[in-house]
Order: structure tokens, then sequence, then C-alpha cells
């Protein structure tokens, strides 16, 4: 019996590449799996309160996430009907009265109520990108 051992090598390269390919595929797959359980962007939470005087609407942060002021979104909409109009902020100041481009924590965004027509009821909508923070009516 004369056996070529010359092959004999290749059997167990052929063996570990075939354990190698099936250990890729399964750490892609455990990968893959894994990433999908990850939690999404989380939205914004803040809490919001407004008050009111003869020439302005005030926005007080109450509590939760900051959120830049370029990013806040400001609408008021006639219950009656009509057109959505969009409030700019005209002043924006921290907990110590200082002018900041953030809303935070003790901070107010005021807003003029000049475009408002007296003895109409406005829904007020204060929004970031992501969702609505502060939702309420306002009557002039």
């Amino acid at each position: 019996m004369n056996y070529d051992t010359s092959d004999s090598a290749i059997t167990s390269v052929v063996g570990e590449m075939l354990i190698l390919v099936l250990v890729i595929i399964l750490v892609s797959l455990f990968a893959t799996s894994a990433f999908s359980l990850l939690p999404g962007d989380r939205e914004t939470v803040t809490t919001v309160s407004m008050e009111s005087n003869t020439t302005h609407l005030i926005f007080w942060h109450k509590g939760g996430d900051w959120v830049e002021v370029k990013d806040l979104t400001i609408t008021a909409t006639p219950k009656s009907g009509g057109e959505k109009l969009s409030l700019e902020p005209c002043s924006v100041s921290d907990y110590t009265g200082n002018t900041t481009a953030v809303f935070d924590l003790g901070g107010s965004v005021a807003v003029k109520t000049d475009k408002f027509t007296s003895g109409t009821t406005y829904e007020i909508r204060v929004a970031t990108p992501r969702n609505v923070i502060y939702p309420g009516e306002y009557t002039k």
C-alpha cells in the first residue's frame, strides 16, 4: 500500500477555511441582530409655561431638555379659521436675564403680539423639529 501523502495538508486547510467562513457569517448575523435592538433617537422633552402681557407672549422653560432657539418654531393659528402666523422670538434670556441662544431651565423666550387681532382666540404651538413642546391658547 502506497499512499500519496502530498494531499494530506489540503484537507486541514479546507476545514479551517470552512470554519473561518462559518464564524464570519455568524458574527455578522449576531452584529446585525444586536444593532437592530439599539434604541432610536430620543425626542425632546421640555416643560413650558406661557404668560402674556399687553405686548408680548413669554414662554418659560420649567424643566427638561434644553433647545437651541434656532430650532424653535412658534406659530399662532386663529381658532375661527384664518392664516397661521409665524412668530419670531424678539428676546431670549437665561435664568439670570442674560441674552442667550439656548432655551434652557429658567430661561424665557418672548414674542410680540402685534400681529394678533383683538378679540380673537389663537392656538399657540411651540415646537422643535421632532415634536410640539407647548400647545396652548391665547386670546388678545
